[in-house]
């Protein structure tokens, strides 16, 4: 009798921890991949938008961030980046995900030449959709600090332009931690970017 329960009770042991492995490996198919690791928290910073009002990341608090440092004089790698975002938007969009869900931020480092005109004919041309997306810009050394605090090193040439990190293009979570890390310009993977963006805001469409 004793060994009928004991085996009774190796079987339901069992079952209890495939039942709990087949709900590991439906959760994980379901948010399209591995839980996503915490990097750090994002720095704090406040920066102003194109009206001038300041404007923190925490206001967005709640929401999926990605964060792009630019400058748009940039003749290659930044362009291409926000035109990837663009095509972001718009899928975002279609899911229903944009400006309730997801936010995307663009911070200039040349703001000197990036006046909040000339930021705002950048995104009027690159089709920039307002409702989910901000541009901020502040002094030169406010830009500045906000990037390096990001860990993006910015060097300003002679004529003007700008040397940077390539991989500043930042997904925080809705609690304010980065999440990753992606590559700019013509090593930006949208597909990548667009899975790990649904998947922290919790969406299966």
């Amino acid at each position: 009798m004793v060994a009928i329960l004991k085996r009774h009770g190796f079987k339901a042991a069992v079952c209890v921890l495939l039942i709990a492995l087949a709900y590991s490996v439906y959760s994980w198919v379901s948010q399209d991949g591995p839980p996503l690791p915490t990097l750090k928290q994002a720095p704090a910073f406040t920066l102003q938008n194109l009206d001038g009002t300041p404007t923190g990341l925490e206001q967005t608090d709640g929401k999926v961030r990605l964060v792009e440092f630019l400058f748009t004089s940039c003749p290659d790698i930044c362009p291409m980046t926000t035109y990837n975002m663009v095509k972001l938007q718009n899928q975002l969009k279609q899911t229903g995900l944009w400006g309730d869900k997801v936010q995307f931020l663009s911070i200039t480092f040349d703001p000197q030449r990036d006046t909040p005109e000339v930021f705002k004919r950048y995104g009027d041309k690159m089709g920039m959709d307002y409702t989910g997306w901000t541009l901020l810009t502040g002094t030169e050394k406010e830009t500045a600090e906000v990037a390096r605090s990001f860990g993006v090193l910015v060097q300003k040439m002679p004529d003007g332009s700008f040397v940077h990190t390539v991989t500043s293009l930042f997904l925080i979570d809705q609690q304010g931690k980065i999440r990753k890390v992606f590559p700019m310009g013509e090593e930006m993977n949208n597909e990548d970017v667009y899975k790990t963006i649904r998947q922290l805001a919790g969406s299966s469409s």
